[in-house]
């Protein structure tokens, strides 16, 4: 029995599409980040958390049901996706009360959500503060182009004591037929066949003395917290 078996999602755009492939891992709520939410909230008086990629929305709704009105959800996706997204959420009371941040990016080639990850440190710094988010999902694009850098941004972004979660760590684009199709004028066959996120995780993580590692090494998806040592920017 899925998780969302008991939910009516009929009229809607975005969160319909949970019922299109029962049994899929991104139709049901990824529960170990949920468990973190649930952690931070019981320690914090309001926090801040970030999904990277939200699929059809089963981890999302769930993360906004937890939240509460002094919380902020950034939601980091393609445009049309979070129009459709924030359209369901006005269209059906679903009882959220934390503020939505959409971070949109468009589908030109080059185009992604490091950009607004970029706006945000250099807002960041510029308030001369030391962190923005309290959790982060990142559940992306999967290749190292894009998530290398986006791991090198979040790991400014995220507090001290806060969580970054790699979804996917062991996926190689040669594994299944969406990523064949995907990866096929994209990549060498060296690098279909890598583990993209894993070697993101090894370069910028497994050896930063400010993150510890939660999980271990053979878990599909890592989870890390940040220890309590950044300074705040400065300036200089």
């Amino acid at each position: 029995m899925g998780f969302y078996d008991n939910y009516n999602f009929d009229g809607l755009k975005f969160f319909s599409q949970i019922k299109d492939k029962p049994g899929s891992s991104i139709s049901e709520p990824y529960i170990d980040f949920l468990t973190v939410i649930k952690y931070l909230k019981a320690r914090r008086q309001s926090i801040s958390v970030a999904e990277i990629g939200i699929g059809y929305g089963a981890t999302a709704l769930q993360i906004l049901k937890l939240l509460d009105a002094d919380d902020v959800y950034y939601a980091f996706d393609f445009e049309k996706r979070l129009n459709d997204f924030a359209d369901d959420l006005r269209a059906r009371d679903f009882g959220i009360t934390c503020e939505v941040v959409l971070a949109a990016n468009s589908d030109k080639l080059w185009d992604s959500y490091n950009w607004n990850l970029s706006d945000l440190v250099l807002q960041m710094r510029e308030r001369n503060e030391a962190g923005i988010f309290d959790a982060v999902y990142l559940d992306g694009a999967h290749a190292f182009m894009h998530d290398g850098l986006a791991v090198c941004l979040l790991k400014e972004l995220v507090k001290d004591g806060g969580i970054l979660v790699l979804d996917d760590v062991f996926f190689a684009f040669d594994s299944c037929e969406w990523g064949r199709t995907v990866g096929l004028e994209r990549f060498t066959k060296k690098q279909m066949s890598d583990c993209q996120i894993l070697r993101v995780r090894k370069l910028f993580l497994d050896n930063d003395p400010n993150f510890e590692a939660i999980t271990q090494p053979d878990a599909y998806r890592g989870i890390f917290k940040k220890r309590s040592v950044t300074p705040k920017f400065d300036g200089r």
